[in-house]
C-alpha cells in the first residue's frame, strides 16, 4: 500500500512516497541554482546534463523512452552479499517482492531526489540521492545501510551506464547514435577519474574539427576501488564473474562502474559519491585531478557545494515570496513549488529593485547603439548601484524619448528559460545563468503567451516594476495591433516560412494580447491607482516592425486560413538597420529613419480596436490571423473560428478604459489613420443591431473588416502619420458601443443547459451577403471566460459552476474538469465510409467507379465506398480533381467539383474539426483535465467573490473550495499519480499527472494564495479580508517561518499555534486566527511598533512594503474567529 509523509532528511523537508513501485513510471524535474538540469524518472532512468539538452550527460530521450530505458541508462547497483551460508545477489531497483520496501523521496524544494530500497531479508537499506552542485556537476551520492544484527561484508557494482560524451547534439544523438559510436573515447585518467569524448567532432566535411570538451565521472567515498568502462560488467556481476578492470574504450559505448568492498557492522552504513559533468575543457580537467589529489576530503568539498547551491536556491525562491507556515506542509510545498516554476519561466530578479548601472548601459548599447553614443557621459555618470525608480527618474530628465523608453523597459531579470523537458521534446530550452566569467548573467526568455503571465505573479513580489513590464509588453506590440511570438532580454523575435518544416507557421495569437494586457494594467492599478489614468496622454512607446502583413479584407474573405504574408523585403531591410543600430532596428521607423513614439492611450487602443475589428456579432472574435488562441490544440479552428473566450476578455479590457475616459474633458494626441479607424469602428457599433440576422451580421463584419483594411493598407504603405487631438469622449464613446455589443454576445453565449459557448464558427454564404454563426461543443475556457468576463453576478457565477458539476465537463475520478467532454471516436473500419446514397446522386463519382480508376474512391470487397487512402484534407480531393480535369471526366469535374467535396465534408466534417484537441488522447486532448484551465477557474471564481456585492457569497465560497479540493496537491499520490506538492500539466483519462514543472498553473495558484491566506491588494492599499481564509490554514501548534528579509539576510518568525505565516514582498506576515478585535500591528525595523485598527495598511504604509525600502520588519494581523 503507498503511503505518504513529510519528512526531514539531513536538514531537508522531502515529500516521502512508501512503496513506490505500486505506482506507474512518472517524470520529474530536479532543478538547481545554475544551469544544471535533470528530468528522470520513478524507474530510475534519467537524462541531465548543463545549459541545454545538447550539453547532456546522459542521452537526451523523450519521456516514453526515458521510463524504457531504466534497465540501460543511468544508474545501477549490484551487490554480493556475503554471509556463513555463502552469497546472495541483490540488485536494488529491479526486482520488487515481498521482502523488498522501496520509497522515492524528493526534496519540498524541489533540488534533490533519493531512490531508496531496503531488503528486509537480508537487514540492508540502500539508497542514492541526487543532488546539483554548481562547481562540481550532478552528484549520486548512495548510502548503503546494515539495519540487522549481525555485520555483513558486501561486494558492490556500481556506477552510470550511458554515459554521453561532449558534442553528440540531440538529433545526432536520437538518429545517428551509430555513427557517433565510432567517434568515442572513454578513458580513465589519474587519479581515477573518467573521460567521456569524441576523437574529433562529427561533420563531414574534408577539415579538421577538435573535439576539446569531455565529459567526466569520478568517485570518491570507496577504499582502492576498481574501475571499468565496459557496460558488460555488468552482466558479468549478475552472473557472480571477477570484476575485470577496463580502463580505456574505443568506437563503442562507455559506462562507469567501480567494485569494492565494505564491511558493516549492525546500524553502522557506509556512503560514496559519484559525481558526473559535461562540457569540460583541459582547464576543468586540470582543475578537478588537482582538488581530487589536494589531500583534503574532497566529499567534505561536495557536500558545502551541495549545501551552497541549495542555499542560492532558497534564496532565489524567497525572494519571491516562495516560504509559508500554515496549517498544511504539503500545501505550503505547493506553493514553495509554484514560486519556483514561476521564476524558472519568467525569471527571477536577482538584485531586486536595484540596477547594476554597467548592466543597463550594456542594455542601451545592446539595443539602441545611437543612444548609447549620445549619452555616453551619462551612462558613465550613474552610480554603480541605483534603484529602478531612480533610474527611470533620472533618465526623464534628458529630454531623450528613446533613452526613457528603455530605461522604462529594462528588467534586470535572470534565471529564465523556456519550458522543455522529455514530456515537451519539440521545446528548446537553454539556462544561461552565468557568462564565461563567471558573473551572473540577465536574461530571459519566452514565448509571448508565457512569459506575461508569469511577470504577472511575479509582480506580485515587486509591483515597482510593473510600469516596466507594460512599457515591455505595448513596446514590442504591432502598429496593427498583435504581438511578436518571442520575446527576450535582447528583444522581441518572431517565426519565419520554413516550406520544408510542417510545423513551421506564421500568424499573430489573439486571447494572450488581450488577456495578459489587462491583467497587467489591472495589477499596476491594484497597486498604484491613478497612473494609468495619469500617464494616458504621455508620447514615448513604439511599434514592433514584425514583417507579417495582414492580407486585403477581399482576399480574407476568400481564404481566411491564409490571411498573413511574410514580407521579404521589410525582413531584409529590419535584420540591416539592427546590425546598424542594435536590436531598436526591429522598431517602426518614420521617413527620418527616426523611431516613431505614440501616447499610452494610442497603444492601447490599437489591440482593442484590432479586436473589435474582427467581432462577429453572436459569435466572437473571427480568428482570422493564422493563429490559434490560448488552447493551440484547437489550432484548426483558425479561419473560420469565432472566439467567445477573447470577447469575454476584451470586455474587461473595453471596460477599463471606459472607466479610465468617463468624464474626462482631456484630448490626447492620437495618430490621425488610428483616430481615423476608431471613429469608422464606433460608427459601425453604434449603428448596428447586437442581435442581427444572417443578413445585418454580415454588413456588420464587412464595415468593421472594411475600416481595418482601410487603416492597414494605409499604415503598411506609408506608415502613420502626424497626430490629430481626440477627446476622452470620443474614446469612452467607443467604448460605450463596444461594450454593449460585447456584453449581447456575452448573454447570448448561455446555453440552455447553463453553460456558455466559448467557440463558435463562422460560415458565409457563396456571395457574402448572409453570415451565419453554428456553435461548437461545449469548452471549459468559455466557462471561465464567462466568469472573468465581469458581466455574471454572483448568483449566475453560482447557477454556472452548479451546471458544470453535472455537465460532460466534469471528469468524476479527478473531481475536475475537462477541457471538453471526452468525445468517443469511431474505430478506423466506421471510419471513410461514404453513404451509398451520396455515391449514387453524384455523377462523376459513379463514372469513377465505374471506369475502375481509384484515385478518388474506391468499392471494397463487401461493397462499402471509401475514399483514396492517400487522402488528408478536402486539399488532396482537390488536387486529385485537378489531375482529372484535362482528360474523360473534364466536363464531370467542372460540373460536380463542388458537390464532390460536399461528400468529403459530409464524410469527415472537417469544418468541424478543432485540432489535435480532437484526435490525441494526451496533452490538450481527448478526456484530459488540463490543469492550467481549472486553475484558471479557481481565479475567476476568486476574483469574483472579491468584486462581490451580495448575493451568494457563501454558495459560491463553497464552490470555490470544491474547485480547489479538486486540484493536485489535495489529492494522494496514488490519485494524483505524481508527488502531490508538484505542479504537472495535465492528466489524460489513461495515467497520471504528466508534463512536470513549468506549466501556466503555477502563476494562477500564485495569485489565488493571497486571498486564501487574507491578503488583498486594492486601490493602492494591503487590506485583509477573512472571506477565504480557512481555519485549516492556521498551524495546530507552535511553528517557525524561514524566510529572507528584503537584504536577502536569512531571517526566521516564531508561529504561534492558531496562527500562519508568510511574506509579501520578503516583509513576514503572520495570521493570528480567533481573536476578538481586527487589528494590524506594524513593526519598523527599529523595532518599534505601531498599531492600525481594522484589516487596512493605509498606502503610504503599503508603499514602504511595494518598495520594498526595509522600513518595516513585520506585520501581524488579527482575525475574529474565521466563519
Amino acid at each position: 500500500m503507498v503511503t505518504e509523509s513529510i519528512d526531514m532528511v539531513d536538514g531537508r523537508a522531502m515529500y516521502r512516497i512508501s512503496n513506490i513501485d505500486e505506482m506507474d513510471p512518472f517524470l520529474m524535474t530536479i532543478v538547481s541554482n545554475s544551469d544544471l538540469w535533470m528530468f528522470v524518472s520513478t524507474t530510475g532512468a534519467l537524462t541531465a546534463g548543463r545549459v541545454e539538452p545538447a550539453d547532456c550527460l546522459f542521452p537526451y530521450e523523450t519521456e516514453d523512452r526515458l521510463h524504457a530505458t531504466g534497465r540501460r541508462v543511468g544508474p545501477i547497483t549490484i551487490l554480493r552479499i556475503h554471509h556463513t551460508d555463502g552469497t546472495v545477489l541483490w540488485e536494488p531497483f529491479s526486482t520488487s517482492g515481498p521482502g523488498i520496501r522501496r520509497s522515492l523521496l524528493k526534496s519540498l524544494l524541489g533540488d534533490s531526489v533519493i531512490f531508496q530500497e531496503e531488503h528486509l531479508e537480508f537487514g540492508l537499506v540502500f539508497d542514492y540521492r541526487w543532488a546539483p552542485s554548481d562547481r562540481f556537476g550532478w552528484v549520486r551520492t548512495a548510502s548503503l545501510t546494515n539495519t540487522g544484527t549481525a555485520p555483513r561484508s558486501v561486494e558492490l557494482v556500481d556506477g552510470l551506464r550511458g554515459v554521453m560524451p561532449w558534442g553528440v547534439g540531440v538529433d545526432l544523438q536520437q538518429r545517428l547514435s551509430n555513427l557517433a559510436n565510432a567517434y568515442r573515447r572513454s578513458e580513465v585518467v589519474e587519479p581515477g577519474i573518467g573521460l567521456f569524448s569524441l576523437e574529433a567532432q562529427i561533420v563531414d566535411r574534408p577539415e579538421p574539427a577538435e573535439a576539446l570538451r569531455t565529459s567526466s565521472v569520478w568517485t570518491t567515498g570507496l577504499v582502492n576501488p576498481e574501475m571499468s568502462l565496459d557496460p558488460g560488467a555488468v552482466s558479468r556481476a549478475r552472473l557472480g564473474l571477477p570484476f575485470e578492470a577496463s580502463r580505456l574504450r574505443t568506437g563503442r559505448p562507455g559506462s562507469f562502474l567501480v567494485n569494492a568492498t565494505v564491511g558493516l557492522e549492525p546500524g553502522q552504513g557506509h556512503t560514496w559519491h559519484i559525481v558526473g559533468d559535461v562540457a569540460r575543457s583541459h582547464a576543468d580537467v586540470a582543475g578537478l585531478r588537482h582538488a581530487i589529489r589536494a589531500g583534503t576530503d574532497i566529499a567534505v568539498e561536495l557536500a558545502a557545494d551541495i549545501a551552497r547551491s541549495s542555499t542560492e536556491l532558497r534564496s532565489m525562491v524567497g525572494r519571491a515570496d516562495a516560504f509559508q507556515t500554515t496549517g498544511s506542509a504539503t500545501v505550503d510545498g505547493h506553493h514553495l513549488a509554484n514560486t519556483l516554476f514561476n521564476v524558472m519561466r519568467g525569471g527571477a530578479f536577482l538584485h531586486g529593485y536595484t540596477v547594476e548601472a554597467h548592466r543597463f548601459g550594456e542594455f542601451v548599447g545592446d539595443r539602441n547603439r545611437r543612444v548609447a553614443d549620445r549619452h555616453a557621459q551619462w551612462l558613465t555618470d550613474l552610480p554603480k548601484a541605483i534603484t529602478a525608480q531612480e533610474l527611470r527618474r533620472k533618465a526623464g530628465e534628458q529630454d531623450d524619448p528613446n533613452l526613457v523608453r528603455l530605461a522604462h523597459e529594462y528588467l534586470p531579470i535572470g534565471f529564465s528559460r523556456r519550458h522543455g523537458d522529455p514530456s515537451r521534446p519539440w521545446n528548446h530550452f537553454a539556462i544561461r545563468v552565468r557568462d564565461r566569467r563567471g558573473e551572473p548573467v540577465l536574461s530571459y526568455q519566452g514565448n509571448w503567451r508565457d512569459i506575461f503571465q508569469n511577470w504577472e505573479a511575479l509582480s506580485r513580489s515587486y509591483p515597482a516594476y510593473l510600469p516596466s513590464m507594460v512599457a515591455k509588453f505595448l513596446n514590442a506590440s504591432t502598429a496593427d495591433g498583435f504581438n511578436p511570438y518571442r520575446l527576450t532580454s535582447e528583444g522581441i523575435d518572431w517565426e519565419v516560412l520554413e516550406p520544408e518544416n510542417p510545423w513551421s507557421g506564421i500568424g499573430y495569437w489573439g486571447d494572450h494580447q488581450i488577456v495578459y494586457l489587462y491583467r497587467l494594467l489591472r495589477t499596476l492599478e491594484m497597486h498604484d491607482p491613478g497612473r494609468l489614468a495619469g500617464e494616458l496622454g504621455t508620447v514615448g512607446f513604439t511599434f514592433a516592425n514584425v514583417p507579417y502583413r495582414i492580407v486585403p479584407y477581399d482576399q480574407l474573405l476568400r481564404d481566411p486560413k491564409a490571411s498573413v504574408d511574410f514580407d521579404d523585403a521589410t525582413d531584409a531591410t529590419i535584420a540591416q538597420r539592427v546590425a546598424e543600430l542594435g536590436a531598436d532596428g526591429k522598431l517602426v521607423t518614420d521617413e527620418a529613419g527616426e523611431i516613431i513614439h505614440v501616447t499610452l492611450l494610442e497603444k492601447l487602443l490599437i489591440p482593442m480596436l484590432s479586436k473589435l475589428s474582427n467581432y462577429v456579432p453572436g459569435g466572437g472574435i473571427w480568428m482570422n490571423t493564422q493563429r490559434p488562441e490560448w488552447n493551440d490544440a484547437n489550432n484548426a479552428l483558425v479561419g473560420h473560428g469565432l472566439s467567445m473566450v477573447t470577447l469575454a476578455h476584451l470586455r474587461r479590457y473595453v471596460e477599463l478604459l471606459a472607466v479610465h475616459t468617463e468624464g474626462s474633458e482631456v484630448s490626447y494626441p492620437i495618430s490621425s489613420e488610428v483616430a481615423v479607424w476608431a471613429e469608422a469602428v464606433a460608427r459601425a457599433l453604434e449603428s448596428s443591431d447586437p442581435n442581427p440576422d444572417d443578413e445585418e451580421r454580415a454588413r456588420i463584419i464587412h464595415a468593421l473588416g472594411t475600416a481595418f483594411d482601410q487603416y492597414r493598407s494605409t499604415v503598411y504603405q506609408h506608415g502613420l502619420s502626424r497626430p490629430q487631438m481626440m477627446e476622452s469622449e470620443t474614446v469612452h464613446r467607443l467604448c460605450r458601443a463596444a461594450l454593449e455589443h460585447l456584453e449581447s454576445a456575452i448573454r447570448r453565449a448561455r446555453r440552455a443547459d447553463g453553460l456558455y459557448h466559448a467557440y463558435n464558427l463562422l460560415r458565409f454564404s457563396d456571395d457574402h451577403t448572409r453570415a451565419h454563426v453554428a456553435h461548437l461543443p461545449e469548452m471549459l475556457e468559455g466557462q471561465v471566460a464567462a466568469i472573468s468576463s465581469g458581466l455574471l453576478d454572483m448568483d449566475e457565477v453560482v447557477a454556472l459552476l452548479d451546471a458544470m458539476y453535472v455537465s460532460p465537463l466534469y471528469r468524476e475520478d479527478v473531481d475536475s474538469f475537462l477541457l471538453y467532454p471526452a468525445r468517443t471516436r469511431p474505430s478506423f473500419v466506421e471510419r471513410n465510409v461514404i453513404p451509398p446514397d451520396l455515391v449514387q446522386a453524384n455523377p462523376l463519382l459513379t463514372a469513377l467507379l465505374e471506369s475502375g480508376s481509384d484515385t478518388v474512391l474506391t468499392r471494397d470487397i463487401t461493397g462499402v465506398h471509401h475514399f483514396y487512402a492517400g487522402f488528408r484534407n478536402a486539399h488532396d480531393l482537390d488536387t486529385a480533381l485537378d489531375r482529372l480535369s484535362g482528360g474523360e471526366f473534364a466536363a464531370l469535374v467542372a460540373e460536380h467539383r463542388a458537390s464532390t467535396l460536399d461528400v468529403f465534408e459530409q464524410v469527415f466534417h472537417h469544418h468541424e474539426f478543432t485540432g489535435r484537441s480532437s484526435t490525441m488522447y494526451g496533452y490538450e486532448g481527448i478526456g484530459s483535465v488540463y490543469w492550467h484551465m481549472v486553475a484558471k477557474l479557481l481565479v475567476a471564481i476568486q476574483e469574483s467573490i472579491l468584486e462581490s456585492e451580495g448575493g451568494s457569497v457563501d454558495e459560491l465560497k463553497r464552490l470555490y473550495e470544491r474547485v480547489r479540493q479538486g486540484l493536485g496537491f489535495n489529492k494522494s499520490a496514488v490519485q494524483y499519480g505524481a508527488f502531490p506538492t508538484d505542479p504537472y500539466s495535465h492528466t489524460p483519462p489513461h495515467a497520471g499527472a504528466q508534463q512536470p514543472g513549468m506549466t501556466g498553473q503555477v502563476k494562477e495558484e500564485l495569485l489565488t494564495r493571497w486571498a486564501e491566506l487574507g491578503l488583498t491588494v486594492a486601490n493602492g492599499s494591503i487590506r485583509f479580508t477573512s472571506v477565504l481564509l480557512d481555519d485549516r490554514e492556521f498551524r495546530g501548534e507552535a511553528g517557525e517561518l524561514s524566510y529572507l528579509d528584503v537584504n536577502n539576510d536569512a531571517r526566521s518568525v516564531d508561529v504561534e499555534a492558531g496562527s500562519a505565516a508568510f511574506t509579501i514582498c520578503q516583509v513576514p506576515v503572520v495570521v493570528h486566527g480567533g481573536r476578538t478585535d481586527r487589528r494590524i500591528v506594524v513593526t519598523y525595523a527599529d523595532g518599534t511598533e505601531h498599531e492600525v485598527p481594522g484589516l487596512t495598511l493605509n498606502a503610504a504604509t503599503s508603499r514602504q512594503i511595494f518598495d520594498r525600502d526595509g522600513h518595516i520588519s513585520r506585520l501581524d494581523v488579527f482575525f475574529p474567529a474565521v466563519e
